[in-house]
């Protein structure tokens, strides 16, 4: 299901130089002040930035944190209420463009905060799944309308989860029985209209899950929040 997968923005700073009349992009040498990070990777998008720092030597890397695994729906179905962004374990170099959005000596592997970087949440990469919903949660209660929002969104959403994964079950168990019906009896085997009328059936039902879950899942920005306001508190 699309809705399970992470959308990782790459975000890459280059400058324009130019070089015998010609322009070419060659990789920024310098660091990005905080505030130039931030509107750089934010774009035009609206929704609060959830920043992952891939690491070369140790787990909490999205792999660990960020799978559909081990009750990890939830995660991946808040994840499309921000705009996700992943950053190369290169970025803790001091003259890396985004330098300035880990710029500690042990920076954390996430982070949740708005456009602007504005009530920023770091997490380090070995938190619960509890935890990691908790920061994610409050993040969203500051950034969207209170209704219908995200909880009983989400609510939703997981039921509808449930619907997609019958119908998805069977019809990869319809599409079994059809490839051993033509193995037996060729393309003129009696039950291929049948089975294949029925998948058809499931198609559509699959197909109107999709436009329910995308219907289901829309909620409304808040006005942009200004730096340093406090964050409102879920429940």
């Amino acid at each position: 299901m699309e809705a399970l997968e992470m959308d990782w923005q790459l975000p890459v700073f280059n400058v324009k130089t130019s070089s015998d009349h010609r322009s070419r992009s060659v990789q920024a040498k310098r660091a990005l002040s905080p505030e130039e990070a931030y509107t750089f990777i934010a774009g035009d998008d609206p929704r609060p930035l959830l920043v992952l720092r891939e690491c070369l030597t140790c787990t909490g890397t999205d792999d660990a944190l960020l799978t559909r695994a081990a009750d990890n729906e939830k995660t991946m179905l808040m994840s499309r209420w921000f705009h996700c962004v992943k950053l190369p374990p290169a970025v803790i170099e001091e003259d890396h463009p985004f330098h300035n959005l880990f710029p500690s000596k042990d920076p954390g592997h996430l982070f949740v905060a708005q456009v602007d970087g504005s009530n920023r949440l770091d997490l380090n990469g070995q938190q619960s799944r509890t935890e990691l919903w908790n920061v994610m949660g409050q993040t969203l209660v500051s950034r969207y309308e209170k209704k219908p929002g995200h909880e009983k969104t989400l609510k939703s959403l997981l039921k509808l989860l449930d619907r997609y994964d019958v119908i998805d079950e069977k019809m990869a168990a319809l599409r079994e029985k059809i490839d051993r019906a033509i193995e037996k009896d060729g393309l003129k085997s009696k039950k291929l209209s049948k089975l294949q009328a029925e998948l058809a059936k499931l198609e559509k039902a699959h197909a109107q899950f999709l436009k329910e879950a995308i219907a289901v899942s829309q909620l409304k920005l808040r006005e942009a929040a200004r730096a340093g306001e406090p964050v409102p508190q879920q429940g």
